[in-house]
């Protein structure tokens, strides 16, 4: 009586999908620019005489963080896009994004402008926030699930490569200087511009009955609030656990990048291009290459097995990093680089997908909530926390602060140690 769907093509899913890859490809080139590694060089080598080393160095901090940082207000976004059109809210968001990023061109270089850098990079990730937690919502009503992974999936990837190329151009930019960097961040600003104006053709499939939906579920579902969130945690022990080591974990995941910007520029005198080659462009121009070596060992079993094997190649990827920059090997450094593509990879797949292995029928969005609050909580506080105990060695003994890379190894070690030790005993649950 039913047939099983087979890979036919929807017109639907066809048009609305050529109507967002050539907008998200241009925003990748704006992102590129406040992405966490590249925008940390960028104000480290631009701001560099603006202050204090302290000083500058804790607002690289801030600004590798914002990205995790920003997604503590992802529930705010979830709970203002309900009920509301979203095509009209998206391109809103989109212009507000770009702008943001045009700003960062006419911060003056000095410690005011620095200050209002790192603001606006922080503010405009989240608005990128909201545009990812808007656009979910889109992607689900205008694909089918037997094919939303696909048409997700490629434009995810060409984002990723326009976000690395944006990168690499900075990172030529930074290191030959052929024109100023203001008009790098004038041209990221002018294709976030021409997205906005093109995703004005895009459509929600069905959006009136969605829109409905929303509205009629106003008081029969309860919005995302801090409040849920220590519902959650307490009420479900095994989530909270795999919260607790995924903390460690990606707080030491996030610690990393804002330590090695500094070490890179002050113990190792790395050019600028090749710091965001190493942190950039290679972890995140490799990344969608291993994406399929994920997805088949995501759907093998339950995500604690998944972060009991994933977790293990970054231990490695800093592990390799560390001893890099320890030896002043850059060949061990571009291999720690192509690792984190690896890790990355799978990182991304198990930080989207994870929580749904322990949510109810329901309730997946509320722990996707509790998830996203908590990696903003680690963004606000590992990495300054990583440069706050870089400058404390330095003030011991000037050179020692390249030894505060053992914290985040530490971390990331302990957290996949936690994520097996899980394993363990979720299989001696049965």
């Amino acid at each position: 009586m039913f047939r099983r769907a087979g890979p036919v093509e929807s017109p639907t899913a066809e048009v609305a999908f050529r109507r967002e890859i050539a907008p998200w490809t241009l925003l990748g080139l704006t992102l590129g620019l406040v992405e966490g590694a590249t925008a940390a060089v960028l104000i480290k080598k631009t701001f560099a005489d603006a202050g204090d080393p302290w000083m500058v160095n804790l607002a690289v901090a801030f600004v590798s963080g914002a990205p995790a940082l920003s997604n503590v207000v992802s529930f705010v976004w979830a709970n203002l896009a309900h009920g509301r059109s979203r095509i009209g809210l998206m391109v809103g968001l989109q212009a507000a994004f770009a702008i943001l990023v045009g700003l960062l061109g006419v911060a003056p270089r000095a410690l005011g402008g620095l200050a209002f850098a790192v603001v606006s990079i922080l503010v405009a990730r989240v608005v990128w926030t909201g545009l990812l937690t808007v656009r979910a919502a889109v992607w689900s009503a205008n694909y089918p699930r037997s094919a939303l992974g696909r048409y997700t999936g490629r434009i995810v990837i060409v984002s990723s490569l326009a976000v690395s190329a944006a990168a690499a151009l900075a990172a030529w930019t930074l290191d030959k200087g052929a024109f100023d960097s203001r008009w790098l961040f004038g041209g990221a600003a002018a294709a976030g511009l021409l997205a906005a104006w093109l995703y004005r053709a895009a459509r929600v499939r069905r959006e009136f009955a969605l829109l409905a939906e929303e509205n009629a579920a106003v008081g029969r579902s309860e919005p995302f609030s801090v409040g849920m969130l220590f519902e959650i945690l307490k009420k479900d022990p095994h989530f909270r656990e795999y919260m607790f080591w995924m903390g460690v974990f990606g707080g030491g995941n996030l610690m990393l990048t804002s330590q090695l910007v500094v070490i890179f520029s002050e113990h190792l005198h790395l050019s600028a291009s090749l710091q965001i080659a190493l942190l950039s462009v290679v972890p995140l121009g490799l990344l969608p290459l291993f994406v399929p070596f994920w997805a088949r060992m995501f759907d093998q079993g339950h995500v604690v097995e998944y972060r009991a094997r994933q977790s293990w190649v970054l231990v490695a990827a800093v592990a390799a990093i560390t001893l890099g920059a320890w030896l002043y090997s850059i060949p061990l450094l571009g291999f720690g680089s192509l690792l984190l593509a690896v890790a990355y990879a799978g990182a991304n797949l198990g930080w989207n997908l994870g929580h749904n292995d322990f949510a109810s029928v329901g309730r997946a969005q509320h722990y996707m909530g509790v998830h996203v609050t908590l990696t903003g909580v680690r963004g606000a506080i590992g990495p300054p926390a990583g440069i706050l105990i870089y400058q404390w060695l330095e003030s011991l003994r000037p050179g020692s602060g390249i030894y505060s890379l053992v914290l985040p190894l530490a971390l990331v070690t302990a957290g996949a140690m936690g994520f097996s030790h899980m394993r363990r005993v979720m299989r001696g649950l049965g």
